[in-house]
């Protein structure tokens, strides 16, 4: 045999490799056959929240895009949330009805993500009295957060990397913002865990009623998360 046909085969399949391979890294890109493990959070992210969570979807570059989407997709990481508008570490949802943090126990039993996000308090400025929302004093809050966060010291897996984010606070209601983020933050380093803080995210600009982002909102949000993990 000449030294031409033995080489023709090695010449189709380099030929081969050139074309083929960046097909095969798009179709990855694409998420076809094959899917890259995060290597910040290999099994998942799990959220706990209030409407700063719960209201936006998973749709990269819809006006509702949530800031732990924005996260979990830099990161290539599956996000599970259980999130619930008008909840808190202290307050369940609105009209005093639904849940709060603690009462999510399926963040306890589902299998330990890799990182667990809280993203609350915006609400606990009040709790609920036969039906009503009433004012909540620090020592209210203080103990509904720590009790929070010390469920999660016994339930969750040392392996979990326990994340707590600041309230996210829109321009309105400021006074009670500084309360409880203050509230929130001291708990957080009590209890040895993670502290984002969201403080200036939010802008007048970034809400779309005082309270609740906008899509500039959620990608502030995201940016802190982002920056701190990285």
């Amino acid at each position: 045999m000449s030294r031409t046909a033995l080489r023709r085969p090695v010449f189709i399949a380099f030929a081969l490799a050139l074309v083929l391979g960046p097909f095969v890294a798009w179709q990855g890109a694409q998420g076809g056959q094959t899917h890259q493990e995060s290597a910040l959070a290999p099994q998942g992210i799990v959220v706990v929240g209030d409407s700063i969570t719960a209201r936006y979807n998973n749709s990269p570059g819809d006006a509702d895009q949530g800031w732990w989407s924005i996260v979990g997709h830099r990161f290539a990481a599956d996000v599970k949330t259980y999130a619930q508008s008008g909840s808190g570490y202290l307050r369940p949802g609105h009209r005093c009805e639904g849940n709060r943090f603690i009462d999510r126990t399926q963040v306890y039993t589902a299998e330990a993500p890799s990182i667990l996000f809280v993203e609350g308090g915006r609400n606990d400025w009040a709790r609920c009295v036969d039906g009503v929302f009433v004012p909540a004093t620090d020592a209210e809050v203080d103990h509904a957060v720590d009790t929070y966060l010390d469920t999660l010291t016994t339930f969750v897996p040392r392996s979990t990397r326990i994340i707590v984010l600041g309230p996210p606070w829109g321009p309105l209601d400021r006074e009670n913002g500084v309360r409880i983020t203050r509230i929130v933050r001291a708990q957080a380093e009590a209890h040895g865990f993670e502290f984002i803080s969201t403080a200036g995210a939010l802008t007048a600009a970034r809400v779309v009623d005082g309270v609740h982002p906008n899509r500039d909102g959620s990608a502030a949000i995201a940016r802190r998360v982002i920056r701190a993990l990285e």
